[in-house]
C-alpha cells in the first residue's frame, strides 16, 4: 500500500474496470458487500479508515468507490473531493444514514455519481454501480466539485481531525460578520490560509484581499506601504502612491505578524480602526475606508501589552473575535491527507521520476512532533521529492540542525552550541542577509521566533 499520486498511467484500467473500493466503518457491511459484489463479478477492496482509502484509491485505481459518510470517523465530503481527484477519476457512490436533501445536494456538487440512504439492499447498490460505470458523474457535477476545490487551498483546511472540523465551523461563523479578527497560533500552522478562507466565505469575497507582512519592512517603509504617500513626501517620492488600506477599500486587509509592528505605527493603525480614515504621508486630505481587518500573530500579545510593546487599546480593537489555529501535533490524524496533498502540489520537484511513499513512511511522518507545523511537513515532502527520501539527509523534525545541503559548500552551523560561537554565527547570518531576520532564520534552520529570542539574548543590533 503506497501513495503514488503522480502516476497517471491508465494502462491497468481494463483490469480495474470492475474494481470497487468499499469504505465503511462497519466490518459486517464490508463483509456483506465483498461477498455480494464478488458474486456479481466485481473485484472488491474493503477498508475502514480514511488513510487506507486514499492509499488504495491511488494504488489500485478502482473504477468505483462506495463511501460511507460518517463525520465522527473522518469520512466527510472533503474526503469525497479528494477521492474523486485520485488517478483514474473513480466514480464515487455516497451512502449515509443521514440522507437529508442538503447533504445529498452537497455530495452531488462535489462530484458524487450517486447517493444511497443507509441501510440499502444489495440490489440497490448493484444498480447504482451499474449506472455509475455506464455514465459516471455528470460534467456539471465534476466541474462544480473542481471549482470548489480550487477556490479553497486545502493545505490547511484539509483534514478529518476534530480540531480542523471545529475550525471550519468557527471560520464560517466569523465570515458572516464584519468583526475585526485576530488569528493566533504557532508559526507554520497556516494562519494566512484561515484569513483567506474567511474572505472567501464573507460578503466581501468579490472585493480585494490585501496582505501586509508587518515584519518584512522597516517602520518607515511599512508606514508608506500601509497608508501611501503624496508626491514630494520624502526624497525619492516622485509621484503619489496609494497605500494598502486604500487598495483594500470595501474588502479585507490581512496584517500578518501584527505583534511585531512598531508602537508608532500601532497608534496610527488604531486611528484608522476607530475613525475609518487616514492621511497619506505628506498629505492633508482625509481618506475614508471601509475595511475589515484580520490580523495574525504567533506572539504572546497579552505579555506584550503588559511589557508595553503592544498597545492594549489596539489589542482590544483587533481582538473583537479570536481564532486559535491548532498545531499539527494536535491533529496528527490529518498528516496522511496533508502528505497526499503536498505530493500532488509539488510533484514537479521530482523531475518526472517515479516517487512513492509506503504506509510505513506515512505512519512515521504522522508520529513526528512537527514543531514547524504544516510548513515544516510541506518542506519535508518537497525535499524528499527533489532529493529522494534516502538521499535527502532527512532527520527527525524535532532536531533543529543544519539545512540540507545540495551543493558541497560548507554548511552553516546551527545555533545552540558555545554561546560565543552561537552569537557570531547568528550575527554572520544576519549580515549575510542584510539583517533580514526571516531569511537569516531560514539560513540557520531555526524559527523566526527563536532567532528573535537569540538576538535579544545576545544584544545584537544592526551596526
Amino acid at each position: 500500500m503506497y501513495y503514488a499520486p503522480f502516476d497517471s498511467d491508465d494502462g491497468g484500467r481494463d483490469t480495474a474496470a470492475r474494481t470497487v473500493l468499499v469504505i465503511d466503518t462497519d466490518p459486517g457491511v464490508r463483509w456483506a458487500l465483498e461477498k455480494g459484489l464478488q458474486k456479481s463479478g466485481f473485484s472488491v477492496i474493503s477498508v475502514g479508515s480514511v488513510a487506507d482509502a486514499l492509499a488504495n484509491a491511488a494504488d489500485r485505481k478502482p473504477a468505483c468507490i462506495v463511501m460511507e459518510l460518517l463525520p465522527e470517523a473522518g469520512l466527510t465530503q472533503d474526503v469525497l473531493t479528494m477521492l474523486i481527484d485520485t488517478p483514474g477519476a473513480p466514480r464515487v457512490l455516497c451512502v449515509a444514514v443521514d440522507s437529508g436533501p442538503q447533504l445529498v445536494i452537497e455530495c452531488m456538487r462535489r462530484g458524487a455519481a450517486d447517493f444511497l440512504p443507509k441501510p440499502f439492499s444489495l440490489t440497490e447498490i448493484r444498480a447504482a454501480l451499474s449506472r455509475a460505470l455506464d455514465s459516471g458523474p455528470s460534467q456539471l457535477a465534476r466541474a462544480v466539485g473542481q471549482t470548489q476545490k480550487r477556490a479553497n487551498d486545502p493545505s490547511l483546511l484539509i483534514g478529518i481531525s476534530p480540531a480542523i472540523q471545529e475550525l471550519r465551523v468557527v471560520i464560517k461563523q466569523i465570515a458572516q460578520t464584519d468583526l475585526n479578527c485576530l488569528i493566533r497560533g504557532e508559526s507554520g500552522t497556516g494562519k494566512d490560509m484561515v484569513a483567506r478562507e474567511i474572505h472567501r466565505l464573507s460578503r466581501r469575497s468579490d472585493k480585494p484581499f490585501v496582505k501586509v507582512n508587518c515584519t518584512a519592512l522597516p517602520e518607515q517603509l511599512l508606514e508608506s506601504e500601509l497608508f501611501g504617500y503624496e508626491k514630494g513626501a520624502f526624497t525619492g517620492a516622485v509621484s503619489s502612491k496609494p497605500g494598502r488600506f486604500e487598495l483594500a477599500n470595501r474588502g479585507i486587509i490581512f496584517l500578518d505578524e501584527i505583534g511585531d509592528m512598531h508602537p508608532n505605527l500601532q497608534a496610527k493603525l488604531l486611528q484608522v480602526i476607530e475613525h475609518k480614515e487616514f492621511t497619506k504621508l505628506g498629505g492633508r486630505r482625509h481618506i475614508n475606508v471601509d475595511v475589515q481587518i484580520i490580523a495574525a500573530t504567533h506572539a504572546d500579545l497579552e505579555e506584550k501589552t503588559r511589557d508595553g510593546s503592544f498597545r492594549p487599546d489596539l489589542y482590544f480593537r483587533l481582538n473583537e473575535v479570536c481564532i486559535w489555529v491548532p498545531s499539527l501535533s494536535a491533529r496528527s490524524e490529518d498528516v496522511p491527507l496533508l502528505v497526499r496533498h503536498f505530493l500532488q502540489k509539488h510533484g514537479h520537484f521530482s523531475g518526472g521520476n517515479a516517487f512513492s511513499l509506503s504506509a510505513e513512511d506515512v505512519a512515521s511522518l504522522a508520529s513526528r512532533p512537527w514543531p514547524g507545523n504544516v510548513r515544516e511537513l510541506e518542506s519535508t515532502i518537497k525535499r524528499w521529492l527533489a532529493l529522494g527520501k534516502a538521499g535527502s539527509g532527512d532527520r527527525p523534525s524535532h532536531s533543529f540542525g543544519r539545512r540540507d545541503q545540495i551543493t558541497p559548500t560548507p554548511p552553516t552551523p546551527a545555533p545552540g552550541g558555545n554561546d560565543a560561537e552561537d552569537r557570531d554565527t547568528i550575527q554572520a547570518a544576519l549580515e549575510r542577509h542584510q539583517w533580514n531576520r526571516r531569511k537569516a532564520a531560514d539560513d540557520l534552520g531555526i524559527s523566526y521566533q527563536t532567532l528573535r529570542r537569540r538576538i535579544e539574548q545576545y544584544g545584537l543590533d544592526r551596526r
